[in-house]
């Protein structure tokens, strides 16, 4: 048993802990989700739709379109730049 166990237990118990499990969703599905934020797609690159926000200059997020599920990293990656939760995008999706 890990000695980390007991302590985040008790960090869940307390709601101190948001973890919450990261969707499976394809490229697609993102796209479209991220454009009911207000997303718009600026361009595509190969199968790679890179995507801007009015209120956010400055700000791209590439969103890979390979036809599997997003990779949890690179869609974690995607959710902090788009300011959104993963309760936020599964709502979305």
């Amino acid at each position: 048993m890990s000695l980390l166990a007991p302590t985040y237990a008790i960090i869940k118990a307390r709601g101190l802990c948001s973890m919450s499990k990261l969707p499976r969703v394809k490229g697609d599905r993102l796209v479209s989700a991220l454009r009911k934020e207000g997303w718009y797609v600026d361009r595509t690159r190969g199968s790679h739709v890179i995507m801007r926000h009015e209120g956010k200059p400055g700000t791209k997020i590439i969103v890979p379109v390979h036809g599997k599920p997003v990779k949890p990293g690179t869609l974690s990656n995607i959710l902090k730049k788009a300011e959104l939760s993963a309760e936020e995008i599964k709502g979305l999706l």
